[in-house]
């Protein structure tokens, strides 16, 4: 089976002022996944994609997977450079047997508010209406109509932290490869309601919690029904300001049956009666500090999650209230960081390790969202290129980029300063500067969900702190204009339909 897979992922903050340009993704030329050493053999999507291609024996091309960190929509020039790449490339094939679209599913474009859904349509423009398409999602997608009547196969992550991409990866493989095979013949139905938020933005730490107890109600179903061939539970991604945001229910069956259609408005309904449900609080700035300092010493660190300034939820990655309240407090052991402030990093490198330097820390991008730099004299500790390992449970096996990194201490308070904004994920990223996270007494650092498969088990608590980011969970705080009305939580006497 000749098998075209190519896409390009961003999570895109509509209220951000930080566009997202081609630029910021990586691994946006088109070359050969296929030829890159050991990504086979990692759980990654890419590498999920591959090893299916390998065991069902594709005849696979597979140009490229960009992915940019999240932040402001895309700009018109980014997107319509990557739609270009990936349609030359499935159009130089001359035909295939079947199409694997790697995407997001919360990406806003300029002038194009669903932009996924345009993809593939694109894409079922080039191919016709007989090749399947299997698209993989996140699970914090906003599902439209229009991606829905494209696809063939919808399949979105199980779990959050999103430790499951190459299973989903190899979920879709398997129902595309069936499909390509003439055993089923699927299609894609999605229920909403009018919420924005729910599911408890798609945590499945907890057990208990909403998203954890309807995956098991799901996996139920899909063993009890042989026409349901994949049932995808989406928290969606509430900073979207798109018609379609927020939870949704998919399910892929064989064949249009109306069974199909009552299994994803039943998983739905009960969604709604859950959508109040948070798992996690949020305390201020200097109650997060006075909790830390009160928390009795003991094996790991207490992590303090700066939530609201979190980069994967398109927060800009650089707010300073934390920091300037941890710098007061100079707590033994204290390690703040990543944090996104290039200029400083270019500063402490050429200043060079074990020199003092003065410097404006954070606070650069937007200092309304999570405060202004902080003036410090520091003293250059460690400085790295940036590139890790990832050994933990998320994309193990990857490598992950901070860009230029300069580690940089003021008292008792280390400060991990890089050039690219991304999240807490690993443990490397400390490691490769001569931290060992395990020894820390308090670990700062921009955090939402992902952190917490590498993190959680060596913490001494969580601490999740609001310092006034973009990640806000007052939603009254951004000015909605295309979501659809009446939506919960912004009209609270809203009833489903």
């Amino acid at each position: 089976m000749k098998v075209y897979a190519c896409g390009f992922s961003h999570e895109s903050h509509s209220f951000s002022s930080r566009l997202t340009t081609l630029a910021d993704f990586a691994g946006a030329e088109p070359s050969s996944i296929a030829e890159e050493p050991g990504l086979a053999t990692t759980r990654s999507i890419e590498g999920g994609i591959l090893s299916a291609a390998a065991d069902y024996g594709w005849d696979l091309t597979f140009p490229f997977f960009a992915q940019a960190t999240p932040s402001g929509p895309v700009t018109g020039h980014a997107f319509e450079t990557l739609s270009a790449r990936l349609l030359d490339g499935l159009r130089s094939l001359r035909g295939v047997d079947g199409v694997f679209l790697p995407l997001h599913g919360s990406m806003v474009v300029e002038g194009i508010p669903d932009s996924e859904g345009e993809i593939i349509d694109r894409v079922r423009a080039v191919v016709g209406p007989n090749v399947p398409i299997a698209v993989l999602l996140d699970l914090h997608a906003n599902v439209s109509d229009r991606m829905v009547a494209g696809a063939n196969i919808l399949c979105s992550y199980r779990t959050t932290p999103h430790t499951d991409q190459w299973d989903t990866a190899r979920r879709a493989a398997l129902l595309l490869d069936r499909t390509m095979r003439g055993e089923i013949h699927p299609n894609v139905t999605v229920a909403r309601l009018p919420m924005m938020a729910g599911l408890d933005m798609g945590r499945t730490i907890d057990p208990n919690g909403p998203m954890a107890v309807l995956q098991r109600v799901a996996r139920e179903i899909e063993q009890n029904d042989p026409t349901v061939l994949d049932i995808s539970l989406n928290a969606g991604f509430y900073y979207g300001d798109v018609f379609d945001v927020g939870p949704s229910v998919t399910v892929t069956g064989d064949s249009v049956a109306p069974r199909h259609a009552e299994i994803a408005n039943q998983l739905m309904r009960k969604a709604w009666e859950t959508r109040d449900y948070v798992s996690v609080t949020h305390l201020s700035v200097p109650d997060a500090v006075s909790r830390a300092a009160d928390i009795p010493t003991g094996s790991g660190p207490v992590i303090l999650a700066d939530y609201t300034d979190g980069p994967m939820g398109g927060g800009h990655g650089d707010g300073t209230l934390l920091l300037a309240e941890l710098l007061k407090a100079d707590l033994p052991g204290t390690v703040v960081g990543p944090l996104y402030d290039p200029e400083s990093v270019q500063l402490a490198m050429a200043a060079g390790v074990g020199v003092g330097v003065s410097l404006n820390i954070g606070g650069k991008q937007d200092p309304a969202y999570g405060g202004a730099p902080v003036p410090a004299h520091v003293v250059v500790k460690r400085l790295s290129d940036g590139a890790y390992t990832r050994r933990g449970p998320y994309a193990t096996g990857t490598i992950g980029q901070m860009g230029d990194t300069a580690l940089v201490a003021i008292g008792n308070v280390d400060i991990l300063l890089v050039s690219l904004r991304g999240q807490p994920e690993d443990r490397e990223q400390f490691r490769i500067v001569g931290i060992d996270p395990e020894g820390v007494n308090v670990l700062a650092f921009k955090g939402i969900n992902h952190f917490r498969a590498d993190f959680e088990a060596i913490s001494r608590e969580i601490v999740f702190v609001d310092s006034g980011g973009l990640v806000s969970v007052d939603f009254t705080r951004f000015p909605f204009r295309n979501v659809r009305r009446p939506i919960w939580p912004l009209d609270l006497e809203v009833q489903p339909s």
